[in-house]
């Protein structure tokens, strides 16, 4: 079985003059092989990141890396921001038995230059409200997740929606 799964997480950044604004990402992530996943923890990263300040809604890729010792899950997503240049949004959950939950959703990102200056700092969290459909997109054979963080598919999906109701 194929280690892959579709995760939403959402929350705020914070730039250099203390402005705030959302961010979101959904994306698909799949290690190459089971064996692999067990050596390393790497897995590909695909999906949709939207943080408005900075990016529009756009494609972004990258990886997730799980780890055992020490448990931790990081993640290093890269997207074409607003003035063409390439962003990095990364962040890693240190993961602390005593409280699951909480570290488990909780992932502080930065979101960072081509050039490797800090634009924004934050904090996204996985809602428990997303945990089914979240346990849903496990699959073994991870083509059906993919599906659901197409950047193009979901970009006009909201297009449709917000001329509908105008």
């Amino acid at each position: 079985m194929r280690v892959s799964f579709v995760e939403t997480m959402r929350g705020t950044l914070t730039d250099e003059r203390g402005a705030t604004s959302p961010v979101e990402f959904t994306l698909h992530v799949e290690a190459p092989s089971t064996r692999a996943f067990l050596l390393d923890g790497r897995c590909t990263a695909k999906g949709v990141l939207k943080a408005p300040a900075f990016a529009p809604e756009a494609p972004c890729d990258g990886e997730v890396v799980i780890t055992r010792l020490p448990p931790s899950i990081g993640y290093r997503l890269q997207v074409r921001g607003k003035d063409g240049a390439m962003l990095t949004l990364a962040g890693t959950k240190q993961v602390v038995f005593t409280r699951v939950l909480g570290t488990m959703t909780t992932l502080p990102v930065t979101l960072a230059g081509d050039d490797g200056a800090v634009r924004a700092r934050g904090v996204m969290t996985f809602d428990l409200q997303d945990l089914l459909p979240f346990l849903a997109t496990f699959s073994p054979l991870a083509k059906r997740p993919k599906a659901l963080v197409d950047a193009a598919r979901v970009a006009a999906r909201r297009r449709a929606l917000a001329e509908s109701v105008v």
